[in-house]
């Protein structure tokens, strides 16, 4: 199920100067299908050799995953590349089976994955599962909920899964499980479809939010409403004809590496966006006012996601002691950050650039100014962000070499003309940052 992955030369040299497309995504999202798969067994192992009281479930979930693996490993590939396994298998291995806790959602979610490729398989299996709360989580289908369960206990409950989905049964009531995710069933919470299509190429992506281990922790949204839905439905559409017109890499890479929205609260009422090293496919963001935003959004969290996957294959930073970490000024937050941290955010804003270097002649009046000073703005302060890690000295070789793509790529914008306007609002905002940072 798993297998050794070797970096093409030319997949890091793409990679380096801020693109990549549709080949480094696919080889990017093979190699975290693996980790996951590595990640999943060292629970497994990890919950026996401490002697946890749930290993056996664990071990009876994995066990089912890998028969089925044998005459379905479409349906087990399927699950097992959901974004939250990795988020998942991270938290048990770094805090519930180090602190022997009882973590009752977290040992109940293997399970989950079994069922649901047993249901996606349409494989008849018939299985006790501890439930928490009354509702168990099938990751890549939704959330089954059990009528009079209570919401603070732990229940054992038969699931029994058939060719039309799976029936869960407690105290004499049943929930169905449909095969077909989206199809109503009394019970289930469903996952939902964003899908378009354009010069025909279809792009579509999951909205989670019901997945407990989906990303980021901190400000989740709740169940989105069919209106809301209507206007995630909108944004994506117009995202996926802009990206496809006027940013057709970006394109190239989001179809191939975003495949669930996790929608997040607006923590200071302004849109926000966020990725996870280890949900790759994921990609969290509040609902978007409209798909300009949408498509900048994405452009931006789709190198984070990259770089998070590399940084699995290759080593671009000397190893420091964790006291030893220095810190350094990041133009785009408020606060100090250490070097991968800082690597990560020049890499990220090396794609807005690009983005908004496009843009700028697209938008109109206010909007194209706007637009031109976004692009003068983030060029040289991405520009000085490299010019530090050039001379930070705690680059490896593969780092230096990375570094020299990014600044290779902007090399080529040195001579782009920007609007007077556009650049005195750049500096302006550049010199606001940094004052305010100083003073913090």
């Amino acid at each position: 199920m798993t297998r050794r992955y070797t970096l093409p030369g030319d997949v890091f040299t793409e990679l380096a100067t801020g693109a990549g497309g549709q080949r480094a995504m696919r080889f990017l999202a093979d190699t975290q299908h693996s980790k996951n798969l590595l990640l999943i067994r060292m629970v497994v192992t990890a919950a026996g050799r401490i002697g946890h009281e749930r290993a056996g479930e664990l071990a009876e979930a994995w066990d089912l995953l890998a028969g089925l693996q044998h005459d379905h490993p479409d349906a087990v590939e399927t699950v097992l590349r959901w974004p939250s396994v990795g988020t998942w298998a991270m938290r048990m291995l770094s805090k519930v089976l180090p602190n022997k806790s009882g973590g009752p959602v977290a040992f109940a979610y293997l399970p989950g994955m079994a069922v649901a490729a047993a249901v996606r398989a349409g494989v008849p299996v018939e299985l006790d599962v501890a439930v928490p709360g009354g509702r168990m989580a099938l990751p890549s289908l939704g959330v089954a909920r059990m009528f009079g369960a209570s919401r603070h206990a732990v229940e054992r409950v038969p699931v029994r899964v058939h060719a039309d989905g799976a029936e869960l049964r407690l105290g004499g009531m049943t929930t169905y499980v449909p095969r077909e995710p989206e199809r109503f069933a009394e019970g289930w919470l469903p996952l939902r479809r964003l899908a378009t299509v354009y010069q025909d190429t279809r792009f579509e992506v999951w909205i989670d939010d019901v997945d407990p281990f989906r990303l980021p922790e901190d400000w989740p949204a709740g169940r989105q409403r069919p209106a809301a839905l209507k206007q995630w439905q909108r944004a994506f559409a117009d995202a996926w004809v802009l990206l496809k017109d006027h940013h057709p890499w970006y394109a190239d890479e989001v179809v191939s590496g975003i495949t669930t929205f996790v929608p997040m609260a607006r923590p200071y009422g302004r849109p926000t966006s966020a990725t996870s090293r280890n949900s790759f496919g994921a990609f969290a963001v509040s609902l978007p006012p409209d798909g300009r935003m949408l498509a900048s959004l994405m452009s931006h969290e789709i190198q984070h996601a990259k770089l998070w996957a590399l940084l699995d294959l290759v080593q671009l930073t000397k190893p420091v002691k964790e006291g030893d970490r220095p810190l350094w000024y990041a133009p785009w937050r408020e606060d100090p950050r250490p070097l991968v941290a800082l690597l990560q955010g020049a890499y990220a804003h090396l794609a807005v650039a690009a983005f908004w270097r496009v843009q700028r002649f697209l938008d109109q009046g206010e909007d194209a100014l706007r637009a031109h000073a976004e692009y003068a703005r983030w060029r040289q302060l991405t520009d000085q962000v490299i010019d530090t890690l050039r001379m930070c000295g705690m680059l490896t070789e593969a780092g230096d070499a990375f570094v020299e793509g990014m600044a290779s790529t902007l090399a080529g914008w040195r001579d782009d003309e920007v609007p007077y306007t556009a650049a005195k609002r750049a500096r302006e905002a550049a010199h606001d940052h940094k004052k305010r940072y100083d003073r913090s």
